[in-house]
């Protein structure tokens, strides 16, 4: 086995761990803007039937850009995947590049959900917010993930400063 090849596993097995989790996150994205969150705007109704008659008001149900701007994630992921798996990147740079994804998904989302939220709202004369609790969940875990990201670029500024003072007392 070569020697680099383990550190090229390691990136490519990080890097698929979290193109995964990317996908998860779009999913839950996806169930809660067309199906969980108008469910809950509406009990008794069925997001089918809610989407109906947010058409039928001329509202503008869900439409194909809700999908794209959910869909840019994963397919940022996948580029990410590829470009990692062909370059000698650091595996803190695989880990980090995933959770900026992860954080900001959050804003994706948003942008996403608006249209379609909007849409219950003047249908349904509602706040057109979050009703079922996937949105305080992607919420969560972009938060976490930009956490995770300070954590990591603040080991690396400590552990640059001591590499630096290592070099200087010796």
């Amino acid at each position: 086995m070569k020697p680099g090849s383990v550190h090229r596993r390691t990136r490519v097995i990080t890097a698929t761990a979290g193109l995964v989790v990317v996908m998860m996150y779009a999913v839950v994205a996806l169930l809660q803007i067309l199906v969980w969150n108008p469910e809950a705007a509406v009990p008794g109704l069925t997001a089918a039937e809610v989407w109906r008659e947010v058409g039928e008001a001329n509202q503008g149900p869900p439409n194909a850009f809700v999908v794209a701007v959910i869909a840019a994630g994963p397919v940022l992921g996948l580029v990410f995947l590829l470009v990692f798996a062909l370059t000698d990147a650091d595996v803190w740079a695989v880990v980090s590049a995933y959770l900026a994804l992860l954080l900001l998904g959050i804003a994706g989302y948003f942008v996403a959900s608006f249209g379609p939220g909007m849409g219950l709202a003047d249908t349904y004369g509602i706040s057109g917010g979050d009703g079922a609790y996937g949105g305080a969940a992607l919420g969560a875990v972009s938060l976490l993930a930009m956490l995770a990201l300070l954590a990591i670029f603040t080991g690396g500024v400590i552990r640059g400063r001591r590499a630096r003072r290592a070099s200087v007392v010796v």
